[in-house]
């Protein structure tokens, strides 16, 4: 899948033809919609925000690390199911694992962008503030979703779900920019997506003739784990941050020493996000088979071993979303996906089907994208974790909604 955006004539233009790579180490309310769509568009384009506004853009400032809010309306029982419009199971199972990010509903849900955004023209920001609203406020309803999120990525077929994520938050990425401007390669992102997704990694490069350090710095919204040997996820972590000789043809040019000279490179954590997104590396980017592997995955997860600096304790992850392909074949499949609603019950979301289950069953599935947040920032949200517990009295399979 190809999805970029760019910011042109005053108006967001997604252009499929430019790849959206992932980061990692090696390179609002609206009325509730059950009818059938017109044919012209596959996904519904009902919404309050309005998308036809030629409203000229105003500089928006990216919201502040500390500002982002904690809503006191924040629903606490699981929200809306998502109607397939025809090979949109992709889009509906990204939508609802962001719907159920905790800070990013949050920020969502207390409406400080829109009550601040002039250009709501193509605006992703305002968009998906309008859709988790929309979601969280609608238990036990179908809706579908607007347009205008997929807009310039749908194309009427199966598509990557990782990628439309990526597509997604890059948009709203773009939305905190004022203007025209772009985040710069070396200076540090500051907008509502990085401080909730974003995080940097270190590689350090050491000479192993002089002893020379050379540290690099690279920003990410996603850590991409090559499942190919590991057969869990702190495995596959594993292997990112081990060492890495840099000798013979691929010898370090010591900047210190001035000669080509063996080395080690060695990639961590230098900050870890507030939210992890974990992608399970199944698809073959030549032949695009699947690697259907079994790969275990933890309900918390501790980061701090990949973390660059050590022995500073527990760094503990929760998890709170799975998005799962199912089939063989990157090129046909069904995507679904499971969510803890706020009230701590688990969620299996099949498009329009949203049924509860059990922690046991959730951890079983054949990820795809593990979502996790840290424990610390849920405590903070005064949100309640409970590591370990027994499913509860609503955790039956199959429990329709």
């Amino acid at each position: 899948m190809e999805a970029d955006s760019l910011h042109l004539g005053g108006e967001w233009q997604f252009n499929h033809s430019s790849k959206l790579t992932s980061s990692r180490p090696d390179a609002a309310f609206a009325e509730i919609q059950q009818t059938s769509l017109p044919e012209k568009s596959p996904l519904s384009s009902e919404t309050h925000v309005d998308l036809c506004d030629d409203l000229a853009p105003v500089a928006r400032q990216p919201a502040p690390r500390e500002k982002l809010p904690l809503s006191s309306r924040r629903p606490t029982a699981v929200g809306a199911g998502l109607q397939n419009m025809g090979n949109t199971c992709y889009v509906n199972a990204s939508l609802q694992c962001l719907t159920y990010t905790p800070p990013l509903a949050n920020y969502m849900l207390s409406q400080e962008h829109s009550q601040t955004c002039h250009r709501h023209k193509c605006c992703m920001l305002c968009t998906m503030e309008a859709h988790i609203t929309r979601v969280l406020h609608c238990p036990g309803h179908v809706i579908q979703p607007s347009q205008a999120l997929a807009a310039g990525f749908h194309r009427g077929k199966q598509e990557d779900a990782h990628e439309f994520l990526m597509f997604t938050a890059d948009a709203m990425k773009k939305a905190c920019l004022p203007g025209h401007k772009q985040v710069d390669h070396d200076s540090k992102d500051t907008t509502l997506i990085h401080q909730i997704f974003g995080g940097y990694w270190r590689s350090q490069i050491k000479c192993l003739h002089c002893q020379g350090i050379s540290d690099t710095f690279d920003p990410y919204l996603d850590i991409a784990l090559d499942i190919q040997a590991a057969q869990s996820v702190k495995q596959a972590l594993e292997q990112v941050v081990k060492p890495e000789e840099l000798n013979g043809e691929n010898a370090y040019h010591c900047g210190l020493c001035l000669q080509k000279a063996p080395a080690s490179n060695t990639f961590t954590l230098q900050t870890s996000a507030k939210v992890l997104i974990l992608v399970l590396k199944r698809f073959s980017d030549v032949t695009g088979n699947k690697l259907a592997k079994n790969v275990q995955y933890p309900e918390c997860l501790d980061m701090q071993p990949y973390m660059s600096q050590q022995n500073t304790g527990p760094l503990v992850y929760v998890l709170y979303a799975v998005l799962v392909h199912a089939e063989w074949s990157c090129h046909n499949g069904h995507y679904l996906s499971y969510v803890k609603a706020p009230g701590g019950q688990w969620y299996k979301m099949d498009d329009a089907e949203v049924t509860t289950c059990s922690i046991a069953s959730v951890l079983s599935q054949p990820a795809y994208v593990l979502f996790y947040i840290q424990k610390s920032e849920l405590e903070r949200r005064s949100e309640s974790v409970s590591i370990g517990r027994e499913p509860g009295a609503l955790g039956a399979e199959h429990t329709d909604r």
